[in-house]
């Protein structure tokens, strides 16, 4: 077996694995019927034509030539886990820090204040991703606001570490909980024109705008 292949096939299941995707996540995404041939990249089994590697990048944000140089080291290592009130200041700092570097006045938002009133009490969910110091990097949550449909709020990444997969692997935790538990619908509010990125980010997603700033999509 070629050992490049399954060096690149390694590495792409590293990060897969790092944007918090199942096998069968990616490989609906790529168009696969079912798992079996991304099993064959990661495993080296199979060769891999560029337009699949091009379109892998594409998917788990990253530049395609790292998967030949493998250095992962590279992008952030991160975990993505519930909240809970002991990263309730560090979460704060990271959310001013993001409404800083779009050159917003920075406040922050009531709900984040109380976590646990405003989106647990409800029967919703929040989620923080973790550095390797255990530091706040990224948050995300949901408000239920229809029957089995679910509100996206307070997706914010630490400045520096925006387009990292950060964010996408915040929005896969989100999509994949909800969906468990039987929504069929993810809308989000975008805001003005300075979140231009966060509608750009939600339309590669799949998101379609149904009314000014306003997005949606069937999961």
């Amino acid at each position: 077996m070629n050992k490049n292949k399954k060096d690149v096939g390694a590495t792409i299941k590293q990060i897969r694995k790092e944007r918090g995707l199942s096998q069968d996540a990616l490989s609906k995404k790529m168009g696969f019927k079912d798992h079996t041939a991304l099993t064959k990249i990661e495993t080296g089994i199979n060769d891999v034509n560029s337009e699949t590697l091009m379109e892998l990048a594409r998917l788990l944000e990253v530049n395609v030539g790292l998967f030949f140089t493998g250095k992962t080291s590279e992008l952030p290592e991160f975990k993505v886990k519930q909240y809970n009130d002991h990263y309730r200041d560090d979460m704060i700092f990271m959310v001013l820090s993001a409404k800083d570097a779009l050159k917003k006045v920075p406040s922050i938002n009531p709900d984040l204040l109380d976590i646990k009133t405003n989106y647990f009490d409800k029967g919703d969910m929040f989620w923080i991703a973790l550095d390797e110091n255990n530091r706040v990097i990224g948050s995300i949550g949901y408000e239920t606001i229809k029957p089995k449909e679910a509100r996206i709020h307070r997706l914010y990444i630490k400045p520096e570490l925006k387009r990292q997969g950060i964010g996408s692997a915040l929005l896969n935790t989100l999509t994949n909980y909800v969906k468990e538990k039987g929504y069929n619908k993810l809308s989000i509010h975008t805001g003005d024109e300075r979140y231009y990125e966060s509608k750009l980010f939600y339309k590669a997603k799949g998101f379609l705008e149904t009314e000014p700033n306003i997005l949606e999509k069937n999961i």
